[in-house]
């Protein structure tokens, strides 16, 4: 019998598999949850929508046909008082629960290690359904994301799974969500990928597939296996079309945007009010209700209330055949979403991304079938090709926006068009505004998130959460024994040079030995001249390629009193390396 020992890698290869049957497993009822969550979800969003505008108590709501409220011109009051509502429960039991959800769910994983407190599952859906079901101007899939989530970082905090672990089962509430709210289990298992996870391999991709397939197959199971939206036939008619939806694609970049630079200045506008939060959110709520009543005026419906989704019905329908009114409510859904959010509504910017983006496509749609209609599809196509632009512009998760509308419409003809429109408003967004409209939110926080997932950590950390302040340093009037005594001392090779609170290069033990200066000699001459400043809010990687050009392994982090403190190029791994581990 041989006494030969299995080799290591077999072994760990043994224990990764096991974990990652036990996380997938564990996936299974993240999945049942998100499920039933997205149902649920959606019928209170209807009790409170018929509670505000009809004065019933019921849950049946079908949010893609139009309504007419029985308050008349009082419907204006309706959205104040649903976020007024909401603001107040979000501020008072978990202010994380405020805004669009997204963002709370990518620092959780970033920078908690995948905590969410279990009350937030709980409130976001409570306010968010008075917001969105009073009339409020958002889309429904970020609450349904922070309940999934929050269940998935509850379920590993209870059981003591690693941080990682934590992290992919908060993964797999999000795929499950996301699955089960747009009938796309494969769009939902992208997302998380695309925008939540730090990184992706077997371990964490599997548990995301069997939530998103337990939790998509609830959903057809009690709501119907039905696409979201119905495209009419399409057909592709001419090569010469293409470049009409390249065009349609930059123009979804500059409306993108334009989207998240009005939401945030809008943000920016109300928290610079005198004014209680209260008051805010009823003047916000009422605007919102302005708006909604004057497009009821003019064109029959309200349109920029709630998810949206009566009108993409239409458009899709080819029922909305004016490119005036298209033009109208791509201007008027950017201010309901805008006012709803910083007034303190809660509630998702993907369905009114898939607004902006049917406006938009329908517009162009219009004009280009109206100007050669031998070679153009119907609007509809156009429609449905810049809904997916959209959402890829602003949330610059483009491939989930490919698969997303690939899923929600089950038409394959348009994937060319719709692939090629895509691209194009992604670069366009990176390249003239550089953030989405989820890590705006955080970058105003002083939270970088980076979601290129080839350096996530690097970008991930702080210098500023990492420095020492015990800052030693020395001055070009130094002497060089002064100097020397002082490396010896600390057991340090090299320090920062200052004039003032300037930073105007280092010195070494080897330049001060190699010298031959006397110790009563200055070191005015024998410092290196270097930039070797950082500021507190760079990252690991701004860092490293500092360190790199000036030739260092020392930086001075800076802030804006000066000199705060110092890392170094050990420093640097020894953090990314801690952080690694806790992922």
């Amino acid at each position: 019998m041989s006494n030969a020992r299995i080799p290591v890698s077999l072994s760990e290869e043994n224990y990764h598999l096991n974990k990652t049957i036990y996380v997938s497993l564990l996936s299974v009822l993240v999945g049942i949850v998100a499920g039933f969550g997205a149902i649920g979800f959606r019928y209170l969003i209807g009790f409170f929508h018929n509670l505000f505008f009809h004065g019933t108590l019921s849950f049946i709501y079908d949010s893609e046909v139009p309504f007419v409220s029985r308050w008349g011109f009082l419907v204006v009051l309706v959205p104040a008082a649903g976020i007024a509502l909401a603001n107040w429960i979000t501020e008072k039991w978990a202010p994380e629960a405020k805004g669009h959800g997204v963002p709370e769910v990518m620092v959780a994983v970033m920078e908690h290690r995948g905590v969410i407190r279990p009350v937030v599952a709980l409130i976001k859906s409570l306010a968010s359904a008075i917001s969105i079901g009073a009339g409020g101007s958002v889309g429904r899939e970020g609450p349904i994301v922070q309940i999934g989530a929050s269940f998935g970082s509850t379920l590993g905090q209870v059981l003591k799974l690693s941080p990682r672990e934590v992290i992919i089962l908060v993964g797999a509430g999000v795929a499950g969500s996301i699955g089960a709210t747009f009938n796309a289990p494969i769009g939902g298992i992208i997302f998380a990928i695309e925008l939540i996870l730090p990184e992706y391999s077997i371990m964490t991709i599997m548990p995301l597939v069997i939530s998103s397939t337990i939790a998509t197959h609830i959903s057809l199971l009690i709501l119907g296996n039905s696409p979201a939206f119905t495209l009419p036939m399409y057909q592709f008619v001419s090569s010469y079309e293409l470049s009409f939806y390249l065009v349609l694609g930059i123009l979804a970049g500059f409306v993108s945007i334009g989207f998240i630079a009005v939401l945030y200045r809008t943000e920016d506008f109300f928290d610079e009010l005198p004014l209680n939060s209260t008051v805010k959110a009823l003047a916000g709520g009422f605007l919102v209700g302005l708006i909604g009543y004057v497009l009821f005026l003019l064109f029959g419906e309200y349109y920029v209330f709630g998810v949206g989704y009566a009108f993409l019905t239409e458009v899709l329908a080819n029922s909305v055949p004016v490119v005036l009114l298209l033009a109208a409510l791509l201007v008027a859904k950017i201010a309901a979403n805008a006012l709803t959010l910083a007034a303190g509504g809660s509630g998702g910017i993907f369905a009114p991304s898939l607004f902006l983006g049917a406006a938009v496509g329908g517009a162009v749609g219009l004009t280009v079938n109206s100007l050669f209609p031998e070679l153009t599809a119907s609007p509809s196509a156009y429609a449905i090709v810049g809904m997916a632009a959209v959402v890829a512009g602003t949330t610059g998760a483009s491939l989930t926006a490919v698969i997303m509308i690939f899923e929600m419409t089950r038409n394959y003809e348009i994937m060319l068009p719709l692939m090629l429109s895509v691209v194009v408003a992604h670069f366009i967004t990176a390249k003239f505004y550089r953030e989405t409209i989820y890590t705006k939110k955080l970058t105003r926080r002083g939270i970088k998130i980076q979601l290129d997932k080839r350096i996530p950590i690097f970008r991930t950390v702080r210098l500023g959460d990492i420095m020492k302040t015990s800052f030693v340093s020395c001055s070009p009037l130094s002497r060089v024994g002064e100097v020397s005594r002082m490396m010896h001392e600390k057991a340090i090779g090299l320090l920062p040079v200052l004039d003032g609170q300037n930073v105007v290069g280092t010195v070494s033990y080897e330049e001060l030995f190699r010298s031959g200066c006397r110790k009563e000699e200055t070191i005015e001459k024998l410092f290196t001249p270097k930039d070797i400043t950082v500021d507190r809010n760079s990252d690991l990687y701004d860092a490293l390629n500092r360190m790199k050009k000036e030739r260092t392994n020392l930086l001075v982090v800076t802030d804006s009193s000066g000199a705060a403190g110092f890392v170094t190029r050990n420093m640097i791994i020894s953090s990314y390396l801690a952080k690694r581990e806790a992922l």
